[in-house]
């Protein structure tokens, strides 16, 4: 193989390897957005749940069930098929339940759900954050 070739070679595999870590950047920043916008939804569902206000609820629980199929995909994608992976599935199924509920006015189940919801942000974060120096 003659040298230019071999440079070509190099700069490609170059090349591709920043593309790689770029987009796999990208999905962790992605990631991050989704977990502040699941922190806020479910911090406002259980608002909208104790006012029985079921159109704001349903909403609410569509949009944490849309971000944690995201995260479900982001953990499907990296090969994690541990807690993350079951966390992710547990939190779409709940907000599930929790849209169907709100929208049959069973506020207290709904409730119920979507504060499942919060304590299994809460669980896994104390789980898995950072430990701090003492």
């Amino acid at each position: 193989m003659s040298r230019s070739i071999r440079r070509a070679v190099l700069i490609l595999g170059l090349g591709a390897s920043l593309l790689a870590q770029a987009t796999s950047a990208g999905s962790i920043l992605e990631f991050d957005v989704w977990m502040q916008k699941i922190d806020r939804h479910s911090q406002t569902i259980l608002t909208h749940l104790k006012r029985h206000d079921a159109p704001a609820a349903v909403a609410d629980a569509k949009a944490l069930e849309h971000f944690y199929g995201l995260m479900e995909r982001f953990y499907e994608a990296r090969g994690e098929h541990d807690d993350p992976l079951l966390l992710s599935y547990d939190g779409r199924e709940r907000a599930a339940a929790a849209a169907r509920q709100a929208a049959q006015g069973d506020f207290d189940g709904a409730f119920e759900s979507a504060l499942g919801i919060a304590r299994d942000c809460r669980a896994c974060h104390d789980r898995f954050k950072p430990i701090k120096s003492l």
